[in-house]
């Protein structure tokens, strides 16, 4: 039997360590992650996407009978204010008996989910008034409310009875910004500073909703097909409904009409 050179015998042990030990460091492989635990009877929720549309809906409110009168707000106390003489705004009238800010929107029969959409609702105190003093946004969408006078002002947001939050307002200072509301709200904005001021939002599950202008009209477009319960709101003379349907080869006619007190 022949020796093996002693060369070779020490390479061949070299090799058997480096084995040894590359074996010794190997990491065994993760562990799979366990499955985060199920509810009995939960499931999962997509939202189903909204349909598009291209229906159109127009019309106009009225104010039946003499508007009343609005008296001047009392802004003496304040100097900043008393600059810009205003009446209340509760009741706006134009030609023709047009009810100026009213929200028309479809309370009933619009299918699908609706995202709120990225761009930001403003309401300014502007003049001691807020602006718009009424306005509609889609549940989840932010408002900004900015200061834009000369002096200190308060938001005091309601819903119903029910303060939302109560913040000073200093000239000067970044706008508030909030989510607040969910669909079917009517959120009034007060100023405990300056009584008089009063501005409306009023939140919706669809963005099928418009603003009466100066002259009581309203347009609401992309539509889809179908049949809808249209509701009117003014923070005076409360809601009024209509059922219609309506179709994208011509537009739908509403009109609303208020009785004056």
């Amino acid at each position: 039997m022949k020796t093996l050179p002693r060369a070779f015998c020490a390479v061949a042990v070299a090799l058997a360590l480096t084995t040894v030990a590359a074996a010794g460091c190997q990491k065994s492989a993760p562990e799979p992650a366990a499955a985060p635990p199920v509810t009995p009877g939960a499931t999962t929720v997509t939202p189903v996407a909204a349909p598009a549309g291209h229906a159109v809906i127009t019309g106009a409110v009225k104010l039946a009978g003499t508007p009343p009168a609005m008296a001047l707000t009392k802004r003496d106390a304040d100097p900043f204010c008393a600059r810009t003489p205003m009446k209340d705004e509760e009741v706006q009238v134009g030609a023709g008996g047009g009810l100026r800010n009213v929200v028309v929107r479809i309370t009933q029969g619009a299918s699908g989910h609706y995202e709120a959409p990225p761009t930001i609702a403003t309401l300014d105190q502007s003049e001691c008034m807020y602006r718009p003093r009424v306005q509609g946004i889609i549940a989840g969408q932010m408002i900004s409310i900015r200061n834009g006078d000369q002096t200190l002002h308060n938001v005091h947001g309601y819903r119903g009875a029910s303060t939302l939050f109560n913040q000073a307002e200093i000239p000067g200072l970044p706008p508030i910004a909030r989510k607040l509301g969910e669909a079917g709200d009517v959120l009034k904005f007060k100023c405990d500073v300056h009584p008089w001021m009063t501005g409306y939002v009023v939140v919706s599950d669809n963005p099928f909703f418009a603003v009466t202008g100066d002259d009581g009209h309203f347009k609401i477009g992309d539509v889809p097909d179908g049949k809808y319960t249209l509701t009117a709101w003014h923070e005076r003379y409360g809601t009024k409904t209509t059922e219609i349907t309506v179709a994208a080869d011509k537009p739908t006619e509403v009109s609303f009409q208020y009785d004056a007190h």
